[in-house]
């Protein structure tokens, strides 16, 4: 069933995640005590929206025990960022959770909407809003108010786009989403439209092998390799292509600088001109974060 809203209007804040991760790994249960938002110093709406954004980002899941409300449990993905990010510093951490929500289909569905299916690269936020009120009329009987998608939509784009020219805001404002930072969306504040950025971007090696995983099972299961065609790569909902807004150009420009820098040679492209493909080692993507930070670790050792 698709899912609207739950994030109280609230994109995520800088700290929020390891807030709310920190009292999940450490005291689950104050995060249901009704002191939560004093608990993670917060107001009483944010302290709700943190529990969605543990959630959706894939940081935690709902476990359902007889006679209790139901109640989140950490994932091995949030064991492990909490272990080797736990203030969400490493900007590959930040690329994993949203290529996760890119993922998370119905369960915060204007987020894989947007991505997977709105194609629009310049656009104003009304039409976005009704090009989403009538996706949603054609596969719903009964469609959420129109309240409800415009709020979604405006917590969507809020999550993303960077204003341009910079507003000057007072500081307890300018609390900017994190995903900010990925460089996927601008808001040109004149004349109030939206730009999505389809070119190359910072990503991380292994980010690359994430997205795959993700998307792709067969990179999930198994052993050795497997050749995933970067058309196929381009354009499968929730993969690479789509997650990182990359035409087909730019991916195979990441895909190539990924098997250039990997000293695992755990990507690689193969194949000609017309036939690219992308080789990859089967992993889980959480391990391919795992070797994410790995690779960090052994750079700033060897900087030293």
């Amino acid at each position: 069933m698709m899912k609207f809203s739950g994030h109280e209007t609230f994109a995520i804040r800088e700290g929020w995640l390891h807030k709310g991760l920190k009292l999940l790994m450490k005291d689950p249960e104050l995060l249901y005590d009704e002191y939560v938002a004093d608990w993670l110093g917060v107001g009483k709406n944010m302290s709700r929206s943190i529990r969605h954004w543990l959630e959706v980002t894939g940081l935690a899941e709902r476990e359902t025990g007889s006679g209790r409300q139901t109640r989140l449990k950490e994932m091995e993905l949030g064991r492990l960022i909490f272990e080797r990010d736990p203030y969400f510093i490493d900007i590959g951490t930040w690329w994993a959770l949203h290529v996760n929500l890119v993922n998370a289909g119905d369960q915060v569905f204007t987020w894989s909407w947007f991505f997977n299916t709105f194609t629009h690269s310049r656009f104003e936020r009304s039409m976005c809003i009704n090009r989403l009120m009538r996706d949603v009329e054609n596969l719903r009987s009964r469609p959420p108010s129109e309240n409800t998608i415009q709020r979604d939509v405006a917590c969507l784009l809020q999550s993303y786009a960077r204003d341009i020219p910079t507003e000057n805001k007072d500081p307890e404002d300018a609390l900017e989403c994190p995903l900010v930072e990925l460089g996927l969306l601008s808001y040109f504040r004149t004349s109030r439209y939206y730009q999505v950025h389809q070119g190359k971007k910072e990503i991380p090696t292994h980010l690359l092998g994430y997205a795959l995983s993700m998307a792709f099972e067969e990179v999930r299961t198994g052993q050795d390799t497997v050749d995933i065609s970067l058309r196929e790569a381009a354009t499968r909902k929730g993969g690479p292509g789509r997650a990182f807004v990359l035409t087909s150009e730019s991916l195979l420009s990441l895909a190539l600088h990924a098997e250039e820098t990997d000293p695992n040679r755990d990507i690689q492209v193969v194949g000609l001109a017309g036939d690219r493909r992308i080789r990859i080692r089967r992993m889980q993507p959480v391990d391919w974060l795992r070797n994410h930070y790995d690779m960090i670790q052994w750079r700033d050792q060897h900087a030293a």
